[in-house]
């Protein structure tokens, strides 16, 4: 009789070591995944803020294209200090274009490792 109270009373206290056990470790897991969507979020909170500039500077360039120089005011500068500025112009877009593509393919790729490391088992 002695063994057997002794026994059950520490079965009861395994349960409840084991249940406690489980959801501590259920509310880690939480954490963890908080913790990675907060990390994914800096990331696309800061994509959301760069992409507007860079479509301005772009739309910018574009403009600049379509016009053929900077100042339509006053006479033209000689067609090949023009052509050196059309130059650094059509290079500056092509390298603002490639940030752009970087830039949404920065944001993705956060959201798919947000949602890889949120689903893992």
């Amino acid at each position: 009789n002695y063994n057997r109270a002794n026994f059950k009373y520490d079965q009861g206290q395994r349960w409840q070591r084991y249940t406690t056990g489980r959801k501590m470790a259920v509310a880690t897991v939480g954490m963890f995944r908080q913790d990675v969507t907060d990390l994914a979020g800096v990331s696309m909170a800061k994509l959301k803020v760069y992409g507007p500039i860079y479509g301005i500077v772009i739309t910018v360039c574009v403009t600049v294209f379509v016009e053929g120089r900077s100042g339509l005011k006053f006479p033209g500068p000689p067609v090949f200090i023009s052509q050196i500025y059309l130059q650094c112009l059509s290079i500056g877009m092509g390298f603002m274009a490639l940030a752009t593509w970087l830039l949404f393919h920065a944001s993705m790729r956060a959201q798919v490792a947000c949602v890889q490391l949120r689903t893992r088992k």
